[in-house]
């Protein structure tokens, strides 16, 4: 049976980890480094390579080089983070665009012309490790892989797709935070000893904060928080824009000015060689006084002379990062807040990740929390592995099971004996239809013990209802609400409205969600299948605006309703039925089905459109006075459009006659 391994999957940095007689990081890359850039590039073959090297070599792949690809796990191409992220050129060359072949909001990167989700580009890094980790263990199957301790539902399944596509089965999605406790050894607390610990995570992209309570060898995730778009990156930004002030103010020069005057090679060597020793700089801060910046190395002016070096202190590199902690520590205050714990009450605050190693960090967080409380371990970026390798190896992986293969769910399970006591970190919401307006309901607070079983009783809205559309919420970071999965089911008898539906929500130990409904008058049970972000989510996002399109279209027959719901209703039984992965082909061809059912739906019979056109046509070239102008040239737009139409099928989907209809009630 093959070795299960601790994985970090880090923003800017991974680590891969195992336990046996102790925990020992396994080092990765043609180098053997602790630390795996988590850093993708494409070369001109369409392969993939990885890590530090590739890092080190930015000039070579830009723009085909991906990094910070975990802040587009699960994230949506309208987020302004993401839309940030696509403008910044310099951090983030790679491209950035909605995903062809998904829903509306998903997210693609580009290399060399071609889509990847950020799930195959993250997938690439955790090949790298398993396969390094191989070559050191022997075969390598499963994984322990650490998340964010806010990541969401969405989230965490694009991290099991990628683990998944790397060829690694998924023992447990571990909260960081919860990670860096074990790491620490507070699950060897003494059965009548009890600790509140906070757990300060600042990485390279992200920062995670979390409140854990450690009592008889099990821990209680009591409290999340956090800002997944700051982290060490971040710092990068602000020292490599103070360098250009610099660079600007020393020598009395534009440096966009220029740059723009350098070949595109020599802007490549710039921007690499300021990326690479500002990275340096922060670590030779964190040790020295100084630091300093070679610009002279990859820059010259106007007249071809080096540009003068510039150097960094200690005291000034503060300076520019001080509004960056005081963040951090105003985000630890709102958590207290919102989980009624004091600072008095902590134990001890964890450092972990490595902008931790800061020396303004703890110096920072000293002051504020005490010099008694911080705990900071020798490589506080190793820490999160390290505990992910803790937990795999108490794992039995002959328990191990593919969420895809079975749907069902134990309503009655009770939470984790084992050291860790998980809990949901959102709000879980149910859209819901009341007199003729959508609302959320909740269903699962934040915190709640998990896995957890709610049943909830809603009934149907219209007589004879055949479609139930499950559409889920899940709370954001800026206070709002978003859509996290949806799914639906059918209802194949003719049922009053106000017909009960009694239904089975389901929240397993890593946030993933599973529903079951039942309609009480007839006892059918049906299993609603969630979307996963993949090919599902895009049908079933189709299914979604179909019918909203063909059933609030009042051009359209009853006849044609009916029919159009009853192609839907078939597609969605073969859903319920095949098992379907998230990534089968198979969705690809039932949403082909829903657009052609839709297409049909609003075909008009040609003698109608044929008399719409002949009525048409009279009032726009006799009796335009009588038509109201908004209608007039929508009907005049409609008129061209059908003469110059390729065939019956584009000429019958132009809705003249509902125009004609709206223009003549104007008359």
């Amino acid at each position: 049976m093959g070795k299960a391994i601790g994985i970090d999957l880090g923003t800017t940095n991974s680590v891969v980890a195992f336990k046996d007689v102790s925990v020992r990081t396994i080092q990765t890359g043609a180098n053997n480094e602790d630390l795996c850039r988590s850093c993708v590039a494409m070369d001109k073959n369409g392969n993939f390579i990885v890590g530090n090297s590739v890092f080190n070599a930015w000039k070579r792949h830009v723009p085909n080089i991906v990094v910070s690809a975990k802040r587009l796990m699960g994230a949506s191409i309208n987020d302004s983070n993401v839309q940030k992220m696509k403008a910044d050129k310099q951090a983030y060359p790679f491209g950035i665009q909605k995903l062809s072949s998904g829903t509306e909001d998903a997210v693609a990167i580009l290399l060399h012309g071609k889509e990847f989700t950020p799930e195959q580009i993250s997938a690439e890094i955790l090949r790298a490790l398993k396969n390094d980790a191989s070559t050191k263990l022997g075969d390598v199957e499963y994984a322990v892989i650490t998340v964010p301790a806010y990541f969401n539902e969405k989230q965490k399944s694009a991290t099991k797709k990628a683990a998944k596509l790397a060829g690694l089965k998924v023992l447990q999605l571990l909260a960081e935070p919860t990670a860096a406790a074990l790491s620490y050894g507070f699950d060897n607390l003494k059965p009548d000893e009890d600790k509140t610990l906070l757990i300060y995570d600042f990485g390279g992209g992200t920062f995670d904060l979390s409140i854990l309570t450690a009592a008889g060898g099990q821990f209680v995730e009591t409290g999340a928080g956090g800002d997944r778009w700051l982290g060490g990156d971040d710092i990068d930004i602000i020292l490599s824009d103070y360098i250009k002030g610099q660079i600007e103010s020393q020598n009395n020069l534009d440096l966009q000015d220029l740059l723009s005057q350098k070949t595109d090679k020599e802007v490549k060597e710039f921007t690499a060689g300021l990326k690479a020793d500002v990275e340096n700089a922060k670590k030779t801060l964190s040790q020295s006084t100084s630091a300093t910046i070679f610009v002279s190395q990859y820059l010259e002016d106007e007249d071809g002379e080096p540009i003068d070096d510039i150097v960094v202190s200690r005291d000034t590199f503060e300076a520019l990062i001080r509004p960056l902690i005081e963040r951090t520590i105003d985000l630890i205050e709102e958590l207290l807040a919102k989980t009624s714990i004091s600072a008095d009450d902590i134990s001890n605050i964890l450092l972990v990740g490595g902008s931790s190693c800061i020396p303004l960090v703890k110096r920072m967080l000293v002051e504020k929390y005490g010099e008694e409380k911080i705990l900071s371990s020798e490589k506080p970026m190793l820490a999160i592995a390290h505990g992910a390798a803790i937990l795999a190896a108490s794992m039995d992986t002959s328990k191990w099971k593919d969420d895809d293969d079975d749907d069902d769910f134990d309503e009655n399970a009770a939470p984790s004996d084992g050291p860790i006591v998980y809990t949901a970190k959102h709000n879980y919401l149910i859209q819901l239809q009341r007199n003729g307006r959508k609302e959320l309901d909740k269903l699962i607070e934040d915190q709640t013990p998990l896995p957890y079983s709610i049943n909830r009783q809603f009934s149907t809205t219209v007589n004879d209802q055949k479609i139930v559309e499950v559409c889920l919420f899940n709370d954001a970071e800026d206070g709002t609400y978003e859509k996290i999965t949806s799914g639906f089911f059918n209802i194949n008898e003719n049922l009053p409205a106000g017909s009960k539906l009694n239904f089975t929500f389901n929240l397993d130990e890593d946030e993933t969600l599973r529903v079951k409904v039942k309609v009480v008058q007839t006892g059918k049970i049906s299993r609603v299948v969630l979307g996963r972000g993949n090919q599902d989510s895009s049908c079933l996002s189709e299914i979604s605006s179909s019918i909203e399109d063909v059933m609030n279209d009042d051009s359209i027959s009853d006849n044609k309703k009916a029919t159009f719901m009853s192609k839907i209703q078939n597609i969605i039984d073969v859903i319920e039925k095949s098992r379907l992965k998230s990534e089968d082909d198979k969705w690809l061809e039932l949403e082909q089905q829903v657009k052609t059912a839709k297409q049909f739906a609003i075909e008009q019979d040609e003698a109608t459109v044929k008399l719409g056109v002949i009525l048409a046509t009279i009032l726009v070239k006799n009796f335009r006075q009588y038509v109201d102008p908004a209608d007039y040239d929508q009907m005049s737009t409609n008129l061209k459009r059908y003469e110059s139409a390729s065939d019956k099928f584009q000429r019958e989907s132009i809705k003249i006659w509902k125009i004609l209809q709206t223009g003549m009630v104007s008359c």
